[in-house]
């Protein structure tokens, strides 16, 4: 199996990392990954926060946890359930990660949302062919929309919190992955050869 297929294959939601710290060089080959993805009339919308100070990524944590509890339906049984490891103090989502990479979209994206997780998949795969664990936080989308964490990290006005992400040296490197769906093709239409 070649490398490309290795890596998509064998990528994981990593939530267990040694305390090592990620250098700085792999962190900006890991951008530059991500900012080879692509995007509608090359307008390459992705900014990037990239932040390695772990007390500030506690915090940050702290104040996603409330942000996502305050607006929370907890009418879901996922969402109950994650609620109750949002309310212990202990619990960070991040995962104690020494590193936090938020991708933000600039103004004037045509598609920022694809466009962004497009490069947040390409720095993920990025990562798996270093032996770094990645993982895609949805629960701490609510920094986005808040005023006080997006002037402390100093993001300009206009830009949009699309793909929060952890990248750390992993604990436990699986081998395999777990089962896929495999009836997955609604259809499949050709040229019929007649």
């Amino acid at each position: 199996m070649n490398d490309v297929f290795k890596n998509i294959y064998l990528r994981r939601a990593v939530r267990d990392y040694r305390p090592d710290d990620v250098p700085d060089d792999i962190i900006r080959e890991l951008i530059k990954a991500g900012t080879y993805a692509p995007s509608a009339v090359n307008r390459q919308p992705w900014r990037f926060v990239v932040i390695k100070d772990r007390d500030m990524i506690a915090r940050l944590s702290d104040r996603a946890k409330k942000l996502w509890l305050d607006t929370a339906r907890l009418d879901d049984p996922e969402a109950a359930r994650l609620a109750t490891a949002m309310r212990m103090p202990g619990f960070n989502i991040f995962y104690n990660a020494p590193v936090l990479i938020l991708i933000f979209a600039a103004p004037g994206a045509m598609y920022p949302e694809c466009e962004c997780a497009l490069a947040a998949e390409n720095m993920m795969l990025a990562a798996r062919s270093l032996g770094i664990g990645s993982c895609w936080i949805g629960l701490a989308m609510p920094l986005g929309s808040d005023k006080s964490t997006l002037d402390e990290l100093k993001v300009p006005e206009g830009h949009r919190l699309i793909a929060p992400l952890i990248f750390g040296y992993l604990v436990k490197d699986a081998q395999t992955a777990p089962p896929r769906n495999e009836d997955v093709i609604l259809n499949w239409i050709q040229k019929s050869s007649t």
